[in-house]
């Protein structure tokens, strides 16, 4: 069901609900309310006839004429006076109106010092009893409220036309109350479906009402956003990814062609090889880097986590730069380490963060004009925060705002210093996957300083979920 129907349908079965009520209690209280009036002119007839009894010129005859011929007469009405030994003193009916008999449930009834109201052949009765010290007797009234019938029936029909009319209009105006409502909801349906990624600069008008339409508008505007930003972020990668790749793959190519154009000494072929080689390794690096990369894209789910030793993992990377070159140093530095040995743990991924670590302190090691690397560690605020700095020529604001972008190379280190591109923004997903945060300071000329900070353990909150015996973890960060 469409949500203007639903809309329409509950509104209007809401609204009719309040009528129905509405009509019920209007003929309930003027059912009661007719019916006290009834039962005052029966007591009041009951009155003044047990006055004209009790009168000292009683005479029956008269009684009978004054209730045939009084205008405010009871339709079908009957009266009855007993004395107190139930001998009946007076009695009066109407043509057509049914004799009513005293029993011993009226007599039980009327002597308890109150009129007793009954009915009887569809009419309404009273009892009265008086008592004094010459004379006892018991009144009794009973007549047919043909007034309260007829009213009754009327209302019933005006309230059943009213309700018919009510819920018309009822219906009618919840429609429209729903077209209303889902007019702009449509707008923005009909607009999402023209937006595509040829057409993704479209964007929902907001409006000026502060409503939950403006905010859903703003939310959808805001998730367009991020997914145009991430559309052109793949768009970008695979282009550069295409354009990396098949770089060695044309050399390689062109290579062997030219290789293979006559026969060779084994000399040349071995150059040959050697320079393919080259070629192949930069291909290797590339697609380890891009299945690094496409490994840290998106959450934790499914990544192997534990708690990871900060200050251990950091003491391995000297030695295994080293390995890369004999000309890099790292120095490292640890400021006041604390006693409680549980504040050096982070919980995650050790290769990864390791990975991540080692990229950046070999790029401060290539370009640092001695070679050299400083690396610290501090703590505060529940953090870890690992500094590294380097001797470098430093970066401009023109580079700052591009160096975690994947495949970008300054233009001014690519003459002296290979690489793809990769090592920084894979660092950044790394250390931004562990709920942490990097930042870079640089100055030409001055070397440059990247800070990493990382949630201990302890600021952590972990959840362990079990699937196909493999354990798997996600990091909640306290406040996110």
């Amino acid at each position: 069901m469409q949500i203007k129907y639903r809309i329409t349908l509950v509104y209007s079965v809401i609204v009719t609900v309040i009528l129905l009520l509405f009509c019920v209690a209007l003929y309930f209280f003027s059912y009661q309310d007719m019916v006290s009036r009834f039962k005052d002119r029966l007591l009041s007839k009951a009155t003044s006839t047990l006055e004209l009894i009790r009168s000292p010129r009683f005479d029956v005859e008269l009684i009978k004429k004054i209730n045939e011929t009084s205008p405010s007469s009871l339709d079908r009405k009957s009266l009855y006076v007993y004395d107190y030994k139930s001998n009946k003193v007076f009695s009066y009916h109407d043509k057509n109106a049914l004799p009513v008999k005293l029993n011993d449930n009226i007599i039980h009834n009327v002597t308890k010092g109150r009129p007793y109201y009954f009915t009887m052949d569809d009419r309404d009765v009273v009892a009265l009893e008086y008592e004094d010290k010459n004379s006892n007797y018991i009144v009794m009234v009973a007549a047919y409220d043909s007034d309260r019938i007829d009213w009754l029936q009327k209302l019933q029909l005006i309230l059943a036309v009213c309700m018919l009319l009510s819920v018309i209009i009822v219906v009618f105006t919840g429609y429209v109350f729903s077209l209303s409502l889902i007019r702009a909801i449509s707008e923005f349906t009909h607009k999402i479906k023209h937006i595509s990624s040829e057409k993704f600069s479209l964007r929902l008008d907001t409006g000026k009402g502060k409503d939950e339409l403006q905010k859903l508008a703003i939310t959808i505007n805001d998730l367009l956003d991020r997914l145009q930003a991430s559309f052109n972020l793949q768009r970008r990668f695979i282009d550069n990814a295409s354009h990396e790749l098949s770089t060695p793959l044309a050399s390689i190519a062109s290579q062997m062609d030219v290789t293979l154009q006559r026969e060779r000494t084994g000399e040349d072929y071995k150059k040959a090889l050697l320079s393919m080689n080259d070629d192949v390794k930069r291909l290797s690096m590339l697609v380890r880097s891009l299945l690094e990369i496409a490994k840290v894209s998106g959450s934790m789910g499914g990544t192997e986590l534990t708690s990871v030793r900060i200050d251990e993992m950091l003491m391995r990377i000297p030695a295994e730069l080293r390995n890369v070159s004999p000309m890099y140093d790292v120095n490292i530095e640890f400021d006041k380490l604390p006693e409680d040995e549980s504040a050096l743990i982070i919980y995650g991924n050790e290769h990864l963060l390791y990975s991540a670590i080692k990229n950046i302190v070999h790029n401060a090691c290539k370009f640092s004009e001695d070679k050299r690397a400083d690396l610290s560690m501090s703590f505060t605020n529940g953090n870890i925060v690992i500094t590294i700095k380097d001797n470098g020529p430093g970066i401009d604001d023109k580079d700052m705002q591009h160096i975690f972008q994947p495949f970008y190379r300054s233009n001014r280190h690519q003459s002296y210093v290979s690489g793809a591109g990769l090592g920084l923004s894979l660092a950044q997903r790394i250390i931004s996957l562990h709920k942490g945060n990097i930042t870079v300071e640089s100055k030409l000329g001055h070397g440059t300083t990247f800070t990493i900070i990382l949630p201990q353990e302890g600021a952590a909150e972990l959840e362990v979920h079990t699937g196909k015996g493999i354990k798997q973890a996600i990091i909640k960060t306290k406040g996110t």
